[in-house]
């Protein structure tokens, strides 16, 4: 077989791998370059067999492919990146939101805490309770007790 017939016989081979969408060499792009290398020949080798691509050019006109499967794969990448800032966005605000709940949340505990004390001090005047925790503790030499002195929760000095 002459070398032109084996590469008319190449193109004709890699134009329905493409047109199928099963390319084994390119980037399966309908275009005549992806048809070379699908075909493992150079762009130039491919022009010596007119018929050949403008068979393939028919074929892709036919088809209705007026873009390639790489501006398709174009197209969805920019449709995924699309999402991929909504979500972001998404969570940028879902971030937000959840760091004010934190900061109320935190106030409602300060808040509750106090009013806690409160009541409890208010409780223990009423019924005449002295609390041995609250009870300021005279020193048992007669000067002012120091932070190492001091009495620990347990009542014992640190003397």
């Amino acid at each position: 077989m002459p070398a032109t017939e084996r590469i008319e016989a190449a193109l004709r081979a890699a134009g329905e791998r493409l047109l199928k969408g099963a390319p084994i060499r390119s980037d399966g792009s309908l275009t005549v370059a992806s048809l070379a290398a699908e075909a493992g020949i150079s762009r130039a080798s491919a022009y010596r067999c007119p018929q050949a691509v403008n068979d393939f050019r028919t074929s892709v006109a036919a088809q209705g492919a007026t873009g390639s499967s790489s501006t398709t794969l174009r197209q969805e990448v920019l449709a995924l990146k699309a999402a991929e800032r909504n979500l972001r966005r998404q969570h940028a605000r879902e971030v937000r939101e959840l760091r004010t709940s934190i900061d109320v949340l935190a106030q409602h505990v300060q808040y509750l805490t106090l009013e806690n004390q409160r009541l409890t001090e208010a409780n223990d005047q009423r019924n005449g309770v002295t609390r041995i925790d609250r009870v300021a503790r005279q020193p048992r030499n007669g000067r002012e007790p120091t932070a190492q002195g001091a009495a620990g929760p347990d009542g014992a000095g640190g003397e």
